[in-house]
């Protein structure tokens, strides 16, 4: 059960921006937040999810909203970020985490109504968040951000050329306003996961004829030999959000088990 008193305060206070936080990586990081005493605004395209987890939250002692956000949609986002402000007062952090994946496919054959999706959401999605909440930090007098990049940023293997694009991007974008806002009190970072056991790693082993397969080459690419966990990601979340991460700006700390290590 969630409880959202338990923790060590490490956002009291603070107003956090969540975006993907209907499940998974999102979710974990919105429950965490919580428990630490941010008040959080939760967006998801999945509406009755999204709000399921803004009234658990608010159920266990937590403050929490939810607003349905396509953040392909850069209004939509503007509009995210607007209500933060009214709502709770201001903006301290913003997690940039909602995504889709590429299924696997030869990279001669990803359509460009594939490409265009994974770029919108991924990277646009990110900019888009970033832009818009730049402003609300800066009246706050700074803050943090946080993107979600992948290990597909720096090892891959084949199959997912968007997908992999658009997280290599959304690192180069990081280390752009980390540089830009280094000198305002904003820190930009982000987590660059490894095979975390989320819905999205799920839908990539449906799609194979034996998703046990899929499942056991994860394990084999990871020294640790098992996939993460959304609480685990949510952890290094709220390092980079938080004061814990003070002289900390432009990385992206991977969170892959060992993969990148070999």
């Amino acid at each position: 059960m969630l409880r959202c008193m338990d923790a060590f305060g490490l956002l009291r206070d603070k107003v956090a921006v969540v975006t993907g936080a209907a499940s998974g990586i999102g979710r974990a990081t919105a429950e965490r937040f919580a428990r630490e005493g941010a008040a959080v605004v939760l967006a998801d395209v999945d509406e009755r999810a999204g709000r399921a987890v803004a009234d658990a939250i608010a159920a266990a002692g937590g403050r929490a909203s939810f607003v349905r956000t396509d953040v392909s949609v850069e209004a939509e986002v503007a509009l995210l970020i607007a209500t933060a402000e009214t709502t709770y007062g201001g903006l301290d952090t913003i997690f940039n985490n909602a995504g889709v994946e590429q299924p696997v496919t030869p990279s001669h054959e990803v359509s460009e109504a594939l490409f265009d999706r994974v770029i919108g959401v991924n990277l646009k999605g990110t900019f888009f968040g970033c832009k818009h909440a730049l402003p609300a930090l800066r009246r706050r007098g700074g803050g943090t951000i946080v993107n979600n990049s992948s290990v597909s940023a720096f090892a891959n293997v084949g199959g997912n050329l968007s997908y992999a694009a658009s997280k290599g991007a959304v690192m180069s974008l990081t280390r752009v306003l980390a540089i830009e806002t280094a000198g305002e009190g904003i820190r930009v970072n982000a987590i660059c996961p490894g095979v975390i056991d989320t819905s999205m790693n799920v839908r990539n082993a449906e799609r194979m004829t034996d998703p046990s397969l899929a499942e056991e080459g994860w394990r084999r690419v990871t020294p640790l030999g098992r996939m993460g966990t959304p609480d685990e990601v949510a952890a290094t979340v709220l390092y980079l959000a938080s004061d814990m991460s003070s002289f900390t700006t432009g990385v992206g700390l991977l969170i892959d088990g060992g993969r990148v290590a070999t």
